[in-house]
């Protein structure tokens, strides 16, 4: 009898949530895309795709990387709470590590495609980036941006959004297949227990 009323609850809770969602506007538009099961099950491909999403988003200079990975879930058909776990591998400070390093990856490409570059090398950076204690002391900061005064920050903001777009794709490209990978030696690891244990 007990089994029976906990069937009937989860029943009638399942009718009252279909019912909510039908009646708003937002409810209609994303219950048949969010609440899809293979966006939750533990699929290899979902969850391979997911992972991919949700580090290439991490390591993007965006607010609310979860979302965004989210949405692409949403698009490629990704598990969305691996996205979600894999959006909250950047820790808060490391765009103080990254960003050089994207920005980095992107002069290198200009430079390899032939493109005019911003002018700027890590030298330079450096040299501005060890002046900013003494500018903050002294609060004068008009020696910050000396070493700086030949770079075009246009071709440099460029070099940036190219290294992110890079760096972002080949960290999504590497998740996708360590995870797919994983997957196939999980298995492996599974079924060769299982016939040990069977002897």
């Amino acid at each position: 009898m007990e089994e029976r009323y906990k069937t009937l609850m989860r029943r009638v809770r399942f009718y009252l949530i279909q019912e909510r969602r039908k009646k708003t506007r937002m409810g209609r538009m994303l219950s048949a895309r969010v609440f899809d099961e293979h966006l939750w099950k533990w699929e290899k491909r979902g969850v391979a795709t997911g992972a991919a999403w949700g580090a290439a988003c991490a390591i993007a200079p965006v607010p609310m990387q979860s979302l965004f990975g989210v949405a692409a879930c949403l698009w490629r058909k990704g598990n969305i709470p691996v996205a979600i776990l894999m959006a909250w591998i950047s820790f808060p400070g490391y765009q103080v590590f990254a960003w050089p390093v994207q920005w980095w990856v992107g002069s290198v490409i200009f430079a390899w495609l032939g493109l005019p570059g911003s002018g700027a090398t890590l030298g330079l950076v450096k040299d501005s980036a060890m002046k900013v204690p003494a500018c903050v002391e002294s609060w004068n900061f008009d020696g910050l941006l000396q070493p700086l005064q030949h770079v075009h920050f246009g071709w440099a903001i460029a070099e940036f959004a190219f290294g992110c777009v890079v760096t972002c794709v080949l960290f999504g490209v590497v998740c996708y297949w360590l995870v797919q990978a994983g997957w196939h030696v999980g298995i492996a690891v599974k079924s060769w227990f299982r016939r040990r244990r069977g002897r």
